[in-house]
């Protein structure tokens, strides 16, 4: 199931593929996306966010223009909870084992295309299971419902 909350940064230098992207996404069932075209908006947008971004889209040369590795950046930074890089030019996702799914950071050839960002996608928005509640006794399934006898007369609501 889509998790529609999550916050999604698409940094691409080239407008035709952060467009591309963003439909993707939009196709997936993700609509909190924030694309940018620089090294520099992506540093501000990161640095002043309230909340961490759950994933990075993003082209690994809008970094490198400026010297700076996006791979590590993405690493050292705590807004930043996963990352699928790519750089301009077929690609395949990895298989990340769910054990090492905390933070998954993938470099790619070249931007992703539907199939391999819903592969990612997959990876990182699976649902997760925090623990079970055992249901009362009278809701559990199988368990027959007393009607309640009170003073009032029979309505459609008491059937």
């Amino acid at each position: 199931m889509t998790n529609k909350t999550l916050r999604i940064l698409i940094a691409d230098e080239h407008l035709h593929q952060r467009l591309q992207l963003e439909k993707l996404l939009n196709g997936l069932g993700y609509y909190r996306i924030a694309p940018v075209e620089s090294f520099d908006e992506l540093q501000r947008l990161v640095h002043s966010a309230l909340q961490p971004f759950n994933l990075l889209l993003g082209n690994i040369e809008l970094a490198s223009h400026v010297g700076v590795d996006l791979e590590r950046f993405c690493r050292v930074s705590a807004q930043i909870q996963h990352a699928l890089l790519y750089h301009t030019q077929h690609l395949k996702v990895p298989a990340v084992p769910a054990t090492e799914r905390q933070a998954v950071s993938v470099s790619l050839p070249q931007a992703p295309d539907n199939d391999a960002l819903q592969s990612f996608m997959a990876i990182i928005d699976s649902p997760v299971l925090v623990g079970k509640i055992a249901l009362p006794a009278g809701l559990a399934p199988g368990a027959t419902q007393r009607r309640r006898s009170g003073h009032f007369a029979p309505t459609v609501f008491s059937r």
